[in-house]
């Protein structure tokens, strides 16, 4: 995209909302949506090589998918219908643009509808066979609740992991399966946690009694997860690091999770297991079905057997319930 502001400039897409918003901010302009572009559009377009991605709100920057249309489209938010009309008059006479007539938008509690959509459910999201994830504002206890369900606080944030998206429910499930969802099940047990994202894994890990190094490469990230820990009051049990930690002289995880995407797990396969005890269980996912046979082989090598693969919609779960010695 690129316009001619006034004075002559061509402008591309950044440089003229940083215009608009100077020069409309005396209207009443209260905000700017540019849009959006799913990873399946974009592949479709050319613009990106995979047609899916784990979370697409958190896909790199780099993947300006809607600045690389050769069209683009953008609502602009004024507080009054006067306010919107004059800009419309201001922004008629730029070269390269079409406007369209204002329109009144409802006024909407959106925070109120964006709570209310959240996890799809006033009380939160069940996942087999026993955990139930719920935002922060529902009035529960962390732990087990009266129904016999783990519950997990999660507050949505920078890190990917609200308990929505399968990819985390095929690890809880396996999670649960390493021990049975029982007090204490994993009570002096170590686990990794490689990837952690919004840390609702390490929690879930934590609450059944395991001490967990949680690895994230995104330190807002890793301010989520602290937040979510500490909603379900296992601060104490989660150490927080962006890189994985210097090998001792033993392994020294008895679980290793990685729920992250296949090129990552494939990258980090030896150094992954070198940590992994004997006996140790590990649990992969972030795969489509395309992905398997390449992870579950080199993985398989490693640990000496075979996994269990898991499914949930598209999504594949890699579940090893104990390393070959």
């Amino acid at each position: 995209m690129r316009v001619v502001i006034p004075g002559g400039k061509p402008a591309d897409r950044e440089t003229f909302y940083e215009w608009a918003w100077k020069e409309l901010a005396r209207h009443g302009l209260a905000g700017i949506h540019e849009g959006t572009v799913l990873s399946g559009d974009a592949a479709e377009q050319g613009l990106e090589t995979e047609s899916w991605t784990v979370d697409a709100g958190e896909a790199p920057r780099e993947r300006d998918w809607v600045g690389h249309q050769s069209r683009v489209s953008a609502d602009f938010y004024f507080e009054t219908e006067s306010g919107a009309r004059e800009a419309v008059r201001r922004l008629s006479g730029i070269p390269g643009l079409v406007i369209a007539a204002p329109e009144e938008v409802p006024e909407q509690d959106w925070d109120a509808e964006w709570k209310a959509s959240f996890l799809g459910s006033a009380n939160g999201v069940s996942i087999a066979p026993g955990w139930r994830v719920v935002p922060p504002w529902l009035e529960a206890g962390a732990g087990k609740n009266e129904s016999g369900e783990w519950l997990l606080k999660i507050n949505p944030g920078a890190g990917f992991g609200t308990g929505t998206h399968e990819t985390t429910q095929l690890c809880l499930g396996a999670i649960a399966d390493c021990a049975g969802l029982v007090p204490g099940a994993l009570e002096g047990k170590r686990v990794l946690d490689f990837g952690s994202g919004s840390g609702i894994l390490a929690v879930g890990a934590a609450l059944l009694g395991a001490r967990v190094d949680a690895i994230e490469i995104d330190p807002l990230a890793i301010d989520n997860a602290r937040e979510n820990a500490r909603l379900n009051g296992v601060e104490s049990r989660i150490e927080y690091a962006r890189e994985l930690p210097a090998l001792s002289r033993t392994p020294a995880y008895d679980i290793v999770i990685a729920n992250i995407l296949r090129p990552v797990l494939l990258e980090f396969s030896e150094e992954l297991l070198a940590r992994l005890r004997s006996q140790g269980a590990l649990i992969l996912s972030g795969l489509i079905e395309s992905d398997v046979p390449e992870v579950a082989s080199r993985y398989g090598r490693l640990m000496g057997a075979q996994p269990e693969i898991r499914s949930l919609n598209e999504w594949r779960g890699l579940y090893w319930r104990q390393r070959k010695s």
